[in-house]
């Protein structure tokens, strides 16, 4: 693994890679910048990092990698800082939700384009801020790596080294692919957890929601406790990918409306039957 390792964005997930680093190695060095003072004290004092920046970026010129944990539309300004301060050979990823807009930026800045690997655990929580970073949030979860180009094969050989070594398992997929892909397994879940919540919500006839509810409004319900700027910003910059698999939502959804309306029991439960056994498909 690297020797210093620096951390930009210190809240729940950037925290959480700073204590499955320290668990797995606790030799390697660990610095941290946030715009948050409080978090980064908090971090230096509970022994999750070694040091910090504030104000200044004196750590970033040591570090062998830095890994990008800010919110989407922050990247621009924070690969400026990054371009200024870091060594001329340290790598660079991210935990980013989308990539494509990203990737896109990254390629006009030629002197990190060939150092950067994008990242995206597949993990998390619904819980921000430092305090509620985790330890074993990455055990056996997987991690979708995103190459700009061929030449970065040694850089991404690293990257997911790094990644195993705290217990997770990788899959390369493109920066398009995972956005497509990403919008239709996650976004809309959570884009649909948001609407859901607020239709039962604004129910005048439920007096006492949890006397209705089971597991899965339960599961609704966390989803839409997600930081709503990260989400923003998730789906600002995987805006066209997002429509497309909304529409396509609509189209299905309507769809099934049509079935349901014609009451025929036999179409219904063919139609949920066929549903159900894709789901059990591994």
């Amino acid at each position: 693994m690297f020797d210093n390792i620096y951390i930009y964005g210190l809240g729940m997930m950037g925290g959480s890679i700073a204590k499955a680093i320290k668990e797995k190695n606790s030799k390697i060095k660990i610095f941290a910048t946030d715009i948050n003072l409080s978090s980064l004290k908090y971090a230096k004092i509970n022994n999750i990092i070694d040091d910090f920046d504030f104000t200044e970026y004196n750590h970033l010129s040591s570090s062998d990698l830095i890994i990008i944990c800010v919110p989407m539309l922050s990247y621009k300004n924070v690969l400026g800082i990054i371009q200024k301060y870091r060594k001329c050979d340290s790598l660079i990823t991210d935990i980013g939700s989308t990539k494509k807009e990203i990737s896109s930026i990254i390629k006009k800045n030629k002197s990190i384009k060939n150092f950067f690997v994008g990242s995206h655990p597949l993990t998390g929580k619904e819980k921000s801020s430092i305090k509620n970073s985790s330890v074993d949030i990455f055990e056996d979860s997987y991690v979708l790596i995103s190459s700009l180009s061929k030449s970065s094969n040694k850089v991404e050989k690293k990257i997911i080294r790094f990644w195993c070594t705290l217990g997770c398992k990788t899959l390369s997929v493109s920066p398009e692919s995972h956005d497509k892909i990403l919008s239709m397994t996650s976004h809309l879940p959570h884009i649909l957890s948001f609407i859901l919540v607020d239709i039962i919500s604004r129910n005048k006839m439920i007096d006492n929601l949890d006397s209705y509810t089971g597991g899965g409004f339960r599961d609704l319900a966390r989803l839409a406790r997600s930081d709503v700027n990260m989400w923003t910003d998730i789906i600002s910059t995987n805006k066209d990918n997002i429509l497309s698999t909304v529409d396509k939502f609509s189209e299905n959804l309507n769809s099934f409306r049509k079935i349901v309306s014609g009451g025929d029991t036999k179409s219904i439960k063919k139609y949920l039957l066929q549903r159900k056994n894709k789901s059990l498909k591994k």
